[in-house]
């Protein structure tokens, strides 16, 4: 009879969500403050790669297959959805001012 290894405890997800999504929303302040108006979109768009990118880092790191795309889609939504809010407000600045 083989002795098997206990599993060890799982990392929390919440620190891969919170690490991708700090990522994308200072990627988004980064673009609205130092891209110029005409460019930000496409800005905008290689900040959302980034984060894929970052996100598959991350939960690469976490170590645990189960539940690998549900955790990267969780990631990347949030992502997306600070850097759209972040970006409306940059537009809502820059039509008021």
């Amino acid at each position: 009879m083989g002795m098997s290894t206990p599993e060890l405890a799982p990392r929390s997800p919440l620190v891969a969500f919170a690490i991708t999504w700090a990522f994308g929303a200072l990627a988004a302040i980064a673009v609205g403050v130092f891209a110029p108006v005409d460019q930000r979109f496409a800005w905008m768009a290689i900040g959302a790669g980034a984060s894929l990118f970052v996100a598959f880092a991350v939960n690469l790191w976490h170590g645990r297959a189960e539940g690998f795309i549900v955790r990267t889609a969780a990631s990347m939504l949030g992502a997306l959805l600070l850097m759209g809010f972040i970006s409306l407000g940059f537009a809502l600045a820059s039509i008021a001012g």
